[in-house]
């Protein structure tokens, strides 16, 4: 089951540094080249770890239906 929020990143932000990989309880997001993504959004707990750590406030929480981290290339 998906969770009623996700990370949503601001890919213009991002710094590419993965703290929000590493600190992720669940380890649904990975790094696809120099951004994150969720892979597995149904693991995602929306716990919020990956917002507070992020140096650049690339990362907030949003309801589902909004896009999910960005799409693998």
């Amino acid at each position: 089951m998906i969770p009623s929020e996700l990370p949503l990143l601001d890919e213009t932000r991002c710094t590419s540094c993965g703290e929000c990989v590493q600190v992720c309880p669940t380890q649904c997001l990975e790094m696809d080249g120099p951004l994150p993504w969720m892979p597995r959004p149904g693991d995602c707990v929306s716990c919020g770890l990956c917002v507070v750590v992020c140096p650049s406030d690339a990362l907030r929480l949003a309801p589902h239906h909004e896009p999910l981290a960005r799409a693998p290339r």
